[in-house]
Protein backbone atom coordinates (compact mmCIF):
# COMPACT_ATOMS: atom_id res chain seq x y z
CA UNK A 1 0.00 0.00 0.00
CA UNK A 2 1.40 3.59 -0.89
CA UNK A 3 -0.23 6.40 0.23
CA UNK A 4 0.93 10.48 -1.19
CA UNK A 5 0.09 14.12 0.26
CA UNK A 6 1.51 17.28 -0.21
CA UNK A 7 1.02 20.77 1.86
CA UNK A 8 1.60 24.58 0.71
CA UNK A 9 4.41 26.88 1.89
CA UNK A 10 2.84 29.99 3.01
CA UNK A 11 3.40 33.55 2.82
CA UNK A 12 1.87 36.01 5.33
CA UNK A 13 1.25 39.01 3.77
CA UNK A 14 -0.23 41.17 6.73
CA UNK A 15 -0.19 40.40 9.95
CA UNK A 16 3.61 40.37 10.71
CA UNK A 17 4.09 40.00 14.81
CA UNK A 18 0.64 40.71 15.06
CA UNK A 19 -0.19 37.12 14.53
CA UNK A 20 1.79 36.51 18.11
CA UNK A 21 -1.42 37.91 19.46
CA UNK A 22 -5.00 36.31 19.32
CA UNK A 23 -7.08 39.47 19.02
CA UNK A 24 -5.27 40.21 16.03
CA UNK A 25 -5.25 38.57 12.88
CA UNK A 26 -2.99 37.60 9.76
CA UNK A 27 -3.79 37.72 5.95
CA UNK A 28 -2.01 34.32 4.84
CA UNK A 29 -1.36 32.42 1.68
CA UNK A 30 -0.94 29.08 0.66
CA UNK A 31 1.56 28.67 -2.42
CA UNK A 32 1.68 26.29 -4.99
CA UNK A 33 4.67 25.10 -3.99
CA UNK A 34 4.50 22.25 -1.67
CA UNK A 35 5.98 19.41 0.07
CA UNK A 36 5.30 15.98 -1.08
CA UNK A 37 5.49 13.03 1.29
CA UNK A 38 5.02 9.52 -0.20
CA UNK A 39 4.35 6.29 2.13
CA UNK A 40 5.19 2.44 0.98
CA UNK A 41 3.73 -0.42 3.25
CA UNK A 42 6.47 -3.27 3.71
CA UNK A 43 3.91 -6.11 4.05
CA UNK A 44 6.71 -8.27 6.23
CA UNK A 45 8.86 -6.32 8.32
CA UNK A 46 7.30 -4.27 11.49
CA UNK A 47 8.73 -1.80 13.51
CA UNK A 48 11.20 0.25 11.15
CA UNK A 49 10.42 3.70 9.49
CA UNK A 50 13.15 4.72 7.33
CA UNK A 51 12.61 8.51 5.44
CA UNK A 52 14.67 9.98 2.88
CA UNK A 53 15.04 13.38 1.12
CA UNK A 54 17.31 12.27 -2.07
CA UNK A 55 17.12 16.04 -3.11
CA UNK A 56 20.30 16.67 -0.18
CA UNK A 57 23.25 14.12 0.50
CA UNK A 58 23.28 12.18 3.92
CA UNK A 59 19.01 12.17 4.36
CA UNK A 60 18.61 9.61 4.95
CA UNK A 61 16.81 8.76 8.80
CA UNK A 62 16.21 5.71 9.99
CA UNK A 63 13.81 5.09 13.16
CA UNK A 64 13.83 1.44 15.44
CA UNK A 65 9.68 1.62 17.05
CA UNK A 66 9.07 -0.14 19.96
CA UNK A 67 5.88 -0.22 22.06
CA UNK A 68 5.56 -0.83 25.69
CA UNK A 69 3.48 -0.19 28.74
CA UNK A 70 4.92 3.17 29.42
CA UNK A 71 4.22 4.11 25.42
CA UNK A 72 5.77 4.64 22.31
CA UNK A 73 10.06 4.70 21.71
CA UNK A 74 11.21 5.95 18.35
CA UNK A 75 15.27 5.94 18.19
CA UNK A 76 17.30 7.00 15.29
CA UNK A 77 19.74 4.01 14.04
CA UNK A 78 22.24 5.96 13.72
CA UNK A 79 25.86 5.30 11.11
CA UNK A 80 28.64 7.14 9.63
CA UNK A 81 26.42 8.95 7.29
CA UNK A 82 23.86 9.94 9.29
CA UNK A 83 22.27 13.77 10.17
CA UNK A 84 19.09 14.53 12.36
CA UNK A 85 16.03 15.78 11.60
CA UNK A 86 14.30 16.96 14.81
CA UNK A 87 11.19 17.92 12.92
CA UNK A 88 10.83 14.15 10.89
CA UNK A 89 11.83 12.40 14.01
CA UNK A 90 9.65 14.66 16.97
CA UNK A 91 6.34 13.95 14.06
CA UNK A 92 7.06 10.32 13.62
CA UNK A 93 6.63 9.84 17.64
CA UNK A 94 3.67 12.54 17.83
CA UNK A 95 1.96 10.78 15.17
CA UNK A 96 2.20 7.25 16.23
CA UNK A 97 1.59 8.53 20.36
CA UNK A 98 -1.56 9.96 19.10
CA UNK A 99 -2.89 7.13 17.24
CA UNK A 100 -1.78 4.65 20.56
CA UNK A 101 -0.92 1.44 18.42
CA UNK A 102 0.85 -1.65 19.71
CA UNK A 103 2.72 -2.43 16.61
CA UNK A 104 3.28 -0.53 12.99
CA UNK A 105 4.31 -2.99 9.84
CA UNK A 106 7.56 -0.87 8.63
CA UNK A 107 7.47 1.52 5.93
CA UNK A 108 9.73 3.27 3.72
CA UNK A 109 8.64 7.43 3.19
CA UNK A 110 10.16 9.93 0.73
CA UNK A 111 9.93 13.56 0.80
CA UNK A 112 10.19 15.78 -1.55
CA UNK A 113 10.29 19.69 -2.18
CA UNK A 114 9.34 21.74 -5.03
CA UNK A 115 12.28 23.38 -6.28
CA UNK A 116 10.89 27.34 -5.24
CA UNK A 117 11.85 26.35 -1.23
CA UNK A 118 15.42 26.41 -1.94
CA UNK A 119 18.01 28.62 -3.63
CA UNK A 120 18.91 26.31 -6.95
CA UNK A 121 21.96 26.72 -8.12
CA UNK A 122 22.95 27.77 -11.78
CA UNK A 123 23.46 24.84 -14.07
CA UNK A 124 23.30 23.86 -17.58
CA UNK A 125 21.42 20.83 -16.65
CA UNK A 126 17.99 20.78 -17.28
CA UNK A 127 15.80 21.47 -14.26
CA UNK A 128 13.81 18.61 -12.94
CA UNK A 129 10.65 18.66 -11.00
CA UNK A 130 12.37 18.01 -8.17
CA UNK A 131 15.57 18.96 -8.44
CA UNK A 132 18.95 17.23 -6.70
CA UNK A 133 20.93 19.77 -4.79
CA UNK A 134 23.66 17.38 -3.80
CA UNK A 135 24.56 19.26 -0.41
CA UNK A 136 23.33 18.44 3.31
CA UNK A 137 19.76 19.87 3.85
CA UNK A 138 21.17 22.14 6.55
CA UNK A 139 23.33 23.77 4.23
CA UNK A 140 20.88 24.41 1.58
CA UNK A 141 19.50 28.20 1.27
CA UNK A 142 15.73 28.76 2.19
CA UNK A 143 13.61 31.18 0.32
CA UNK A 144 11.38 31.60 3.29
CA UNK A 145 8.31 29.46 2.12
CA UNK A 146 8.02 27.81 5.41
CA UNK A 147 9.35 24.61 4.70
CA UNK A 148 9.28 23.33 8.12
CA UNK A 149 5.53 23.90 8.74
CA UNK A 150 4.96 22.27 5.45
CA UNK A 151 7.36 19.01 5.87
CA UNK A 152 5.52 18.58 9.08
CA UNK A 153 1.65 18.99 8.18
CA UNK A 154 2.08 16.65 4.80
CA UNK A 155 4.07 14.38 6.89
CA UNK A 156 1.72 14.33 9.58
CA UNK A 157 -1.34 13.52 7.07
CA UNK A 158 0.80 10.60 5.44
CA UNK A 159 1.56 9.12 8.84
CA UNK A 160 -1.76 9.70 9.86
CA UNK A 161 -3.06 7.91 6.15
CA UNK A 162 -0.48 5.24 6.29
CA UNK A 163 -0.94 4.25 9.67
CA UNK A 164 -5.22 4.96 11.01
CA UNK A 165 -7.17 2.10 11.08
CA UNK A 166 -9.97 4.20 8.72
CA UNK A 167 -8.79 6.16 6.35
CA UNK A 168 -8.58 10.36 6.55
CA UNK A 169 -11.17 12.23 4.36
CA UNK A 170 -9.06 14.96 3.60
CA UNK A 171 -11.67 17.00 2.22
CA UNK A 172 -13.50 16.41 6.03
CA UNK A 173 -13.23 19.59 8.47
CA UNK A 174 -12.91 17.34 11.23
CA UNK A 175 -10.34 15.28 9.69
CA UNK A 176 -8.18 18.61 8.61
CA UNK A 177 -8.21 19.56 12.15
CA UNK A 178 -7.26 16.65 13.50
CA UNK A 179 -4.39 17.31 10.94
CA UNK A 180 -3.62 20.94 11.51
CA UNK A 181 -3.98 20.20 15.22
CA UNK A 182 -1.41 17.42 15.49
CA UNK A 183 0.56 19.03 13.17
CA UNK A 184 0.72 22.40 14.92
CA UNK A 185 1.60 20.22 18.27
CA UNK A 186 4.47 18.24 16.98
CA UNK A 187 6.17 21.71 14.54
CA UNK A 188 6.27 23.43 18.02
CA UNK A 189 7.90 20.53 19.61
CA UNK A 190 10.40 20.54 16.96
CA UNK A 191 10.78 24.24 17.41
CA UNK A 192 11.28 24.09 21.31
CA UNK A 193 8.38 26.74 21.87
CA UNK A 194 4.65 27.34 20.87
CA UNK A 195 5.18 29.63 17.65
CA UNK A 196 2.19 31.81 16.02
CA UNK A 197 1.36 28.59 14.17
CA UNK A 198 0.49 30.41 11.26
CA UNK A 199 2.24 28.69 8.74
CA UNK A 200 0.97 25.01 9.96
CA UNK A 201 -2.46 26.72 9.62
CA UNK A 202 -1.90 27.31 5.99
CA UNK A 203 -0.23 24.06 5.06
CA UNK A 204 -3.80 22.62 6.23
CA UNK A 205 -6.43 24.62 5.75
CA UNK A 206 -4.77 26.95 2.86
CA UNK A 207 -5.46 30.73 2.21
CA UNK A 208 -6.84 32.36 5.30
CA UNK A 209 -7.46 35.12 7.79
CA UNK A 210 -5.52 33.70 10.34
CA UNK A 211 -6.55 34.40 14.27
CA UNK A 212 -3.93 32.32 16.40
CA UNK A 213 -4.73 29.49 19.25
CA UNK A 214 -4.21 29.76 22.86
CA UNK A 215 -0.20 29.00 23.24
CA UNK A 216 -1.45 27.39 26.84
CA UNK A 217 -3.40 24.59 24.83
CA UNK A 218 0.44 22.69 24.02
CA UNK A 219 2.28 24.62 26.30
CA UNK A 220 0.66 21.79 29.15
CA UNK A 221 1.44 18.87 27.29
CA UNK A 222 4.27 16.59 29.04
CA UNK A 223 7.34 15.10 27.29
CA UNK A 224 7.17 12.57 24.95
CA UNK A 225 8.29 9.74 27.71
CA UNK A 226 6.60 10.89 30.57
CA UNK A 227 3.86 8.42 31.66
CA UNK A 228 0.40 9.50 30.15
CA UNK A 229 1.49 11.49 27.56
CA UNK A 230 -0.29 9.83 24.60
CA UNK A 231 -3.59 10.14 26.29
CA UNK A 232 -2.81 14.05 26.92
CA UNK A 233 -1.84 13.98 23.41
CA UNK A 234 -5.10 13.00 21.99
CA UNK A 235 -7.01 15.13 24.69
CA UNK A 236 -5.76 18.02 23.69
CA UNK A 237 -5.48 17.73 19.84
CA UNK A 238 -9.31 16.02 20.02
CA UNK A 239 -10.38 19.31 21.99
CA UNK A 240 -12.15 21.96 20.65
CA UNK A 241 -9.22 25.16 20.17
CA UNK A 242 -10.00 28.83 20.09
CA UNK A 243 -8.41 30.00 16.96
CA UNK A 244 -9.94 31.26 13.97
CA UNK A 245 -10.38 30.97 10.20
CA UNK A 246 -11.34 32.64 7.41
CA UNK A 247 -11.00 31.19 4.44
CA UNK A 248 -9.63 33.62 1.64
CA UNK A 249 -8.61 33.63 -1.72
CA UNK A 250 -6.51 36.15 -3.95
CA UNK A 251 -9.56 37.26 -6.28
CA UNK A 252 -9.69 36.68 -10.10
CA UNK A 253 -7.04 39.26 -11.87
CA UNK A 254 -4.14 39.67 -9.50
CA UNK A 255 -1.59 37.61 -7.98
CA UNK A 256 0.98 37.16 -5.57
CA UNK A 257 4.78 36.92 -7.06
CA UNK A 258 7.51 35.74 -4.61
CA UNK A 259 10.90 36.83 -5.15
CA UNK A 260 13.78 35.15 -3.32
CA UNK A 261 16.82 37.74 -2.01
CA UNK A 262 18.36 34.56 -0.78
CA UNK A 263 20.22 36.56 2.27
CA UNK A 264 18.64 35.11 5.09
CA UNK A 265 17.63 36.95 8.58
CA UNK A 266 17.47 35.27 12.14
CA UNK A 267 13.70 35.30 12.64
CA UNK A 268 13.45 34.10 16.24
CA UNK A 269 16.12 36.82 17.54
CA UNK A 270 13.77 39.12 15.51
CA UNK A 271 10.66 38.40 16.84
CA UNK A 272 12.22 38.15 20.12
CA UNK A 273 13.36 42.31 20.11
CA UNK A 274 9.44 43.11 18.57
CA UNK A 275 8.16 41.34 22.02
CA UNK A 276 10.55 42.85 24.03
CA UNK A 277 9.58 46.36 23.26
CA UNK A 278 5.45 45.17 23.25
CA UNK A 279 6.39 44.24 27.48
CA UNK A 280 8.52 47.18 27.85
CA UNK A 281 6.17 49.69 26.41
CA UNK A 282 2.67 48.57 26.20
CA UNK A 283 0.60 51.45 25.48
CA UNK A 284 2.74 52.85 22.66
CA UNK A 285 3.19 49.09 21.43
CA UNK A 286 -0.72 48.75 21.41
CA UNK A 287 -1.72 51.49 19.72
CA UNK A 288 0.89 50.86 16.86
CA UNK A 289 -0.31 47.22 16.76
CA UNK A 290 -4.02 48.62 16.56
CA UNK A 291 -2.94 51.21 13.71
CA UNK A 292 -0.92 48.28 11.85
CA UNK A 293 -3.90 46.08 12.17
CA UNK A 294 -6.67 49.01 10.57
CA UNK A 295 -4.52 49.36 7.47
CA UNK A 296 -4.06 44.88 7.47
CA UNK A 297 -7.80 44.82 7.87
CA UNK A 298 -8.37 47.45 5.24
CA UNK A 299 -6.22 45.30 2.88
CA UNK A 300 -8.33 42.02 3.93
CA UNK A 301 -11.35 44.03 3.00
CA UNK A 302 -10.26 44.95 -0.46
CA UNK A 303 -8.96 42.23 -1.67
CA UNK A 304 -12.26 40.37 -1.21
CA UNK A 305 -14.13 42.50 -2.81
CA UNK A 306 -11.27 43.68 -5.33
CA UNK A 307 -12.42 45.12 -9.12
CA UNK A 308 -10.10 47.23 -11.65
CA UNK A 309 -11.58 50.33 -10.03
CA UNK A 310 -10.02 49.49 -6.67
CA UNK A 311 -6.28 48.60 -7.60
CA UNK A 312 -5.30 52.38 -6.42
CA UNK A 313 -7.10 51.23 -3.16
CA UNK A 314 -4.67 48.36 -3.19
CA UNK A 315 -1.78 50.31 -3.60
CA UNK A 316 -2.26 52.73 -0.81
CA UNK A 317 -3.26 50.35 1.72
CA UNK A 318 -0.14 48.80 1.10
CA UNK A 319 1.96 51.34 1.26
CA UNK A 320 -0.06 52.36 4.73
CA UNK A 321 0.96 48.99 5.86
CA UNK A 322 4.79 49.47 5.18
CA UNK A 323 4.68 52.96 6.83
CA UNK A 324 3.02 51.32 10.10
CA UNK A 325 6.32 48.07 9.36
CA UNK A 326 8.86 50.55 9.41
CA UNK A 327 7.52 52.63 12.26
CA UNK A 328 7.68 49.35 14.63
CA UNK A 329 10.95 48.80 13.32
CA UNK A 330 12.37 52.29 14.36
CA UNK A 331 10.66 51.72 17.80
CA UNK A 332 11.87 48.55 18.06
CA UNK A 333 15.15 48.43 16.58
CA UNK A 334 14.74 45.50 14.58
CA UNK A 335 15.10 45.54 10.36
CA UNK A 336 11.63 44.45 9.82
CA UNK A 337 11.72 46.40 6.20
CA UNK A 338 15.42 47.15 5.79
CA UNK A 339 16.22 50.63 3.64
CA UNK A 340 17.48 48.04 1.22
CA UNK A 341 14.22 46.26 0.48
CA UNK A 342 12.59 49.72 1.25
CA UNK A 343 14.45 50.97 -2.36
CA UNK A 344 13.45 47.79 -3.51
CA UNK A 345 9.70 47.71 -3.04
CA UNK A 346 9.43 51.27 -4.16
CA UNK A 347 11.08 50.92 -6.99
CA UNK A 348 9.01 48.00 -8.28
CA UNK A 349 5.84 49.37 -7.04
CA UNK A 350 6.45 52.69 -9.43
CA UNK A 351 8.88 51.29 -11.89
CA UNK A 352 7.07 48.32 -13.55
CA UNK A 353 3.41 48.79 -14.89
CA UNK A 354 1.01 46.52 -13.47
CA UNK A 355 2.57 46.11 -9.65
CA UNK A 356 0.38 46.99 -7.25
CA UNK A 357 2.71 47.07 -4.09
CA UNK A 358 5.66 44.88 -2.05
CA UNK A 359 5.86 43.45 0.95
CA UNK A 360 8.62 42.36 2.74
CA UNK A 361 6.11 39.11 4.20
CA UNK A 362 6.30 37.32 7.62
CA UNK A 363 8.72 38.69 10.57
CA UNK A 364 10.31 41.05 7.55
CA UNK A 365 14.40 41.28 7.11
CA UNK A 366 16.12 39.96 4.35
CA UNK A 367 14.45 36.51 3.58
CA UNK A 368 12.07 37.56 1.03
CA UNK A 369 9.69 40.12 -0.91
CA UNK A 370 6.42 39.61 -2.14
CA UNK A 371 4.07 41.25 -5.00
CA UNK A 372 0.74 41.51 -5.28
CA UNK A 373 0.48 42.25 -9.43
CA UNK A 374 -1.83 41.85 -12.21
CA UNK A 375 -2.17 38.23 -13.45
CA UNK A 376 -0.61 38.78 -17.05
CA UNK A 377 2.01 37.45 -18.88
CA UNK A 378 3.27 41.51 -19.79
CA UNK A 379 3.31 41.90 -15.98
CA UNK A 380 5.23 38.88 -15.07
CA UNK A 381 7.73 39.14 -17.55
CA UNK A 382 8.15 42.83 -16.35
CA UNK A 383 8.66 42.35 -12.91
CA UNK A 384 11.06 39.09 -13.35
CA UNK A 385 13.34 41.52 -15.73
CA UNK A 386 13.19 44.35 -13.25
CA UNK A 387 14.28 41.58 -10.42
CA UNK A 388 16.98 40.08 -12.07
CA UNK A 389 18.57 43.17 -12.89
CA UNK A 390 18.26 45.19 -9.43
CA UNK A 391 21.32 46.36 -7.72
CA UNK A 392 24.52 44.10 -6.78
CA UNK A 393 22.30 41.29 -5.04
CA UNK A 394 19.96 39.61 -7.77
CA UNK A 395 16.45 38.84 -6.70
CA UNK A 396 15.28 36.08 -8.04
CA UNK A 397 10.95 35.97 -9.34
CA UNK A 398 9.99 32.52 -8.12
CA UNK A 399 7.33 30.72 -10.18
CA UNK A 400 5.05 29.53 -7.11
CA UNK A 401 1.96 31.49 -6.70
CA UNK A 402 -0.66 31.43 -4.57
CA UNK A 403 -2.91 28.74 -4.23
CA UNK A 404 -6.69 28.50 -1.78
CA UNK A 405 -5.97 24.97 -0.95
CA UNK A 406 -4.08 23.01 2.19
CA UNK A 407 -3.01 19.48 2.48
CA UNK A 408 -4.43 16.93 0.22
CA UNK A 409 -4.16 13.46 -1.27
CA UNK A 410 -2.10 12.78 -4.35
CA UNK A 411 -1.51 10.12 -7.07
CA UNK A 412 1.30 8.12 -6.09
CA UNK A 413 2.04 7.29 -9.95
CA UNK A 414 2.70 10.69 -10.87
CA UNK A 415 6.29 10.52 -8.46
CA UNK A 416 7.94 7.64 -10.16
CA UNK A 417 10.79 8.54 -12.43
CA UNK A 418 12.36 11.64 -10.53
CA UNK A 419 15.74 10.66 -10.71
CA UNK A 420 14.80 7.07 -9.63
CA UNK A 421 14.13 9.13 -6.05
CA UNK A 422 10.99 6.77 -5.72
CA UNK A 423 10.89 3.02 -5.90
CA UNK A 424 7.49 2.01 -4.88
CA UNK A 425 8.28 -2.08 -5.08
Amino acid sequence: MSVAVSAPGKVLLAGGYLVLDKNYSGLVFGLSARIHTVSTISASDTGVIVVRSPQFSNATWTYAVSFSENGISVEQVVDKNSSHNAFVEITIRYVLSYLSLSKILSSKITILADNDYYSQPTSTTPPQRFNNLNVPLSSAHKTGLGSSAALVTSLTACLLQTYSSAPLQLSASSDLTKIHNLSQAAHCAAQGKVGSGFDVAAAAFGSCVYHRFSPSILQALPETNAPGFSQELREAVDSSWDMRIEKTKIPKGVRVVMGDVDCGSSTPGMVKKVLAWWESEKEAAGKQWDELERANRGLIDLLAQLSEDSHDGVRKQILDIRKNIRAMGGATGVPIEPEEQTKLLDAASTGVPGVLGGVVPGAGGYDAVAFIIKDDEETITALKEFLAGWGDRKVKALETREEQEGVRAEQVEQYEGFGNYLRLT
